[in-house]
């Protein structure tokens, strides 16, 4: 289940794992000949991306515009996905990462094995997945892609339990078009060019970057901040607000205030459970030429491989077009004035920790924390139904909406409630 704002499933590229093995010689030494051929395999392909790219993830600019429906889960962008068989099913539409798919949708639906690609897990293991090529998918019932590449790799119990356990529409199936999400209504847009859509002429607009080499065109942004420039990744399956990794800040000349709001939780990783804390920092930023005011949560790590994270909870407070073939950004905002809204922060958060419920986030200075509640308590109760056999399901069915209080083991109840505001810092 989710941390307080989520993680997604992640790996390094393949060019990353080579530099990390050649940095660190014993895990070298460990690596199998098998692994070392793939190894090399997967870098001769990565360096033909730019004749392979072309070939795939292929949408008829002929047929274009198609408007489709999406829907909302928790911060998540959820369409339809259906691989041929008339059956529609959940995906999460995620700029932040390739697609992927299970094993059992990959085994029914793919055709030939693109490439084995490689992360690093947890201890160093090296993992292998295959990337397949889907003959095509209609998304939303309406949109047809063919010749669809995607990672089979996706596991069906995780983060991302409530929202799909199908797997992911990654922006490397979206590269070939415009894409207008439009989170006002409710509905993608997608276009052959802007010429075709509207929310561009009075948005604001900003250049994007990918990685030439990657197979995952994900947009990276650049934006003001204190006295200097930031780089986000755009990410609309990232179920987080605008964030900044601590050691950001510096950068730009700024740190946290003394006083700023912080929720505390409980992460886990390979090492196991770590604590963590989230602060709000609400500052001018320049998007672009235009300058707002928001309220960014900074953190460490929250964006591995950039400054920051343009996350779901910010990006809903627009329409936003995403165009690869001029890497341009449109943000045209549903909300007015220069203050960009934030959601407020629940007081407590609760997620599985092994077979249990258990509080995982906990707002400071809020009504449960004053009331002495700790992280990593059991939950045995959620707005007076008993959790202490609930199954993920179930769980997924309750958190639909958010929760007033929770009852821990110790038999006492506390106020779970949303706090509006909870992240705005002092100007």
């Amino acid at each position: 289940m989710k941390s307080p704002f989520g993680h997604r499933r992640s790996g390094l590229h393949a060019a990353a794992v080579a530099c990390l093995l050649a940095a660190t010689p014993a895990a070298s030494q460990d690596m199998s000949e098998e692994d070392k051929q793939k190894l090399e395999a997967f870098l001769e392909f990565q360096s033909n991306l730019p004749t392979f790219l072309p070939t795939v993830n292929l949408i008829d600019a002929d047929a274009l515009p198609i408007t489709f429906p999406f829907r909302m889960v928790g911060e998540q962008i959820v369409v339809d996905v259906d691989f041929g068989d008339g059956v529609a099913r959940p995906f999460m539409l995620d700029t932040g990462a390739p697609t992927f798919v299970t094993e059992k949708i990959g085994d029914a639906h793919g055709g030939e094995v693109v490439t084995e690609m490689v992360t690093i897990a947890g201890g160093g293991v090296i993992e292998w997945s295959p990337m397949v090529k889907f003959p095509s998918v209609t998304i939303g019932g309406a949109l047809r892609i063919t010749d669809v590449t995607g990672g089979v790799n996706w596991a069906t119990e995780g983060p991302f339990y409530c929202i799909t356990r199908n797997g992911l529409i990654g922006s490397q199936a979206m590269r070939n078009a415009v894409w207008q999400i439009h989170y006002g209504n409710e509905e993608i847009t997608v276009a052959a060019t802007v010429d075709q859509i509207d929310h561009i002429a009075d948005a604001i607009v900003l250049p994007f970057t990918i990685k030439e080499d990657g197979l995952s065109p994900t947009p990276w942004v650049e934006l003001g901040l204190g006295n200097g420039k930031l780089v986000f990744i755009v990410d609309t399956g990232g179920g987080v607000p605008l964030t900044i990794n601590a050691d950001a800040l510096e950068k730009v000349g700024l740190s946290l205030p003394e006083d700023a709001p912080v929720a505390a939780g409980i992460s886990s990783g390979a090492g196991g459970d770590f604590d963590t804390a989230l602060a709000g920092l609400t500052v001018p930023m320049m998007f672009g030429d235009t300058a707002l005011l928001t309220t960014a949560v900074v953190g460490d790590g929250l964006a591995p491989t950039t400054d920051g994270n343009m996350g779901a909870s910010f990006l809903k407070n627009f329409v936003v077009t995403l165009d690869w073939s001029t890497q341009t950004m449109y943000l045209d905002p549903l909300f007015e004035g220069d203050r960009v809204p934030l959601p407020g922060a629940a007081s407590v958060g609760v997620g599985f920790r092994g077979d249990d419920l258990a509080v995982t986030s906990i707002a400071k200075g809020g009504p449960a924390d004053e009331a002495g509640l700790t992280l990593g308590e059991v939950v045995t109760a959620i707005d007076g139904t008993d959790v202490t056999d609930i199954s993920a399901d179930a769980f997924c069915e309750l958190r639909k909406a958010p929760f007033e209080t929770v009852t821990t083991a110790s038999g006492q109840s506390y106020d779970a409630g949303m706090l509006e505001g909870f992240f705005d810092s002092p100007e």
